[in-house]
């Protein structure tokens, strides 16, 4: 199969996905998912794929926990489980330190990055993820830099890796990357739920459906918000990051957790009880509507949760019974619309 063949295959698969899997929350976290369990959800989402009629679609990253904990938690996986691979999309983020967060995009780095996926994850990796980009390295009058997507192409090319990824990208970079690298690209992964729509008001998502890109959706549940288990910030284990994130503070919390209470009230409660869903599942069926928005009309929304038991990856990728109406979605947009949270993404008390 040529590499166009394969980036073709890639794309089609991904347009079949309802919902992928995040799995950062299995290895990043103080106290790690204990390792029976996190391969029961491992399994769980695997078996749902498959009864769909899909793949399965990891999302995996290099500095997802300490000594690449993520990569060799799917790598152990696929030892236990090797007959399970072929049923697997896994796209992997990489090209970034791991200590201090911050973008590694000259080609020797980024090149560096991939070699230690590959040989960290021990299986093959469908889709690369520079994880952010480092603008410092673009040239003049470029609004990226070229040499990071040039390093993954290059190892697209070479047969190390199936095809490309975009992430934390706005409008502007997602159509130059497209013009110069559109070939290689399969979808693009950025912020998007109820609690935090940027996407959708500037230009972002619009860039992805020009450029016929799917859209995965990270942090669907809003960091954990909209499943209305966080009330207080002494809900969040100690070691947890969002601990410290402004707007899981309690004067935050008191603030946006009005949202809960909205989806609560004229969603959840409203609905007769053989319809009745979770607060997670109508954040979760939100995302996904969006795939059938006129705005958006060449862009698939893949949401991808976490979930670390088998029990809750079955809430989360439970479709065929949590789907919005258009009249529920849109009661949705509006109190959205008027709605804005305390804290950004990443600001920290």
């Amino acid at each position: 199969m040529t590499t166009k063949d394969k980036i073709a295959t890639i794309r089609k698969e991904i347009e079949k996905i309802g919902t992928g899997y995040g799995m950062m929350t299995l290895t990043n976290l103080a106290v790690p998912t204990e390792r029976t369990q996190a391969f029961g959800a491992i399994n769980k989402v695997i078996e749902i794929a498959r009864a769909q009629g899909h793949k399965a679609f990891f999302n995996v990253g290099e500095f997802y926990g300490p000594n690449y904990a993520n990569l060799h938690l799917v790598r152990d996986f696929f030892k236990e489980y090797p007959n399970l691979r072929e049923y697997v999309l896994i796209s992997c983020k990489g090209a970034i330190d791991n200590k201090k967060l911050t973008p590694k995009g000259k080609y020797e780095e980024v090149v560096a990055s991939m070699e230690t996926c590959i040989k960290e994850i021990g299986v093959f990796i469908d889709i690369f993820e520079p994880a952010r980009l480092d603008f410092n390295l673009c040239k003049e009058h470029d609004v990226y830099p070229k040499e990071t997507l040039q390093a993954v192409a290059d190892f697209v090319d070479a047969g190390k890796f199936g095809a490309i990824s975009l992430s934390e990208v706005n409008g502007e970079q997602i159509n130059a990357i497209s013009k110069d690298f559109g070939d290689y690209l399969v979808c693009v992964e950025i912020e998007l739920s109820m609690f935090r729509d940027t996407i959708l008001k500037n230009g972002t998502a619009k860039a992805c459906s020009d450029n016929a890109l799917p859209i995965i959706c990270y942090s669907p549940l809003g960091r954990g918000i909209l499943t209305g288990q966080i009330t207080k910030n002494s809900d969040i284990p100690d070691g947890d990051f969002r601990k410290k994130l402004k707007y899981f503070s309690d004067e935050a919390l008191a603030h946006n957790q009005e949202i809960v209470n909205f989806i609560k009230s004229e969603i959840v409660e409203k609905r007769p009880d053989e319809k009745r869903v979770t607060l997670a599942q109508v954040a979760l069926a939100w995302v996904r509507k969006w795939s059938y928005s006129s705005e958006y009309p060449k862009s698939k929304f893949i949401p991808i949760p976490s979930g670390s038991s088998a029990t809750r990856v079955s809430e989360n990728f439970e479709e065929s019974k949590t789907q919005l109406s258009d009249t529920e979605f849109e009661k949705i947009n509006e109190y959205v619309n008027s709605f804005s949270p305390i804290g950004g993404s990443y600001e920290f008390i």
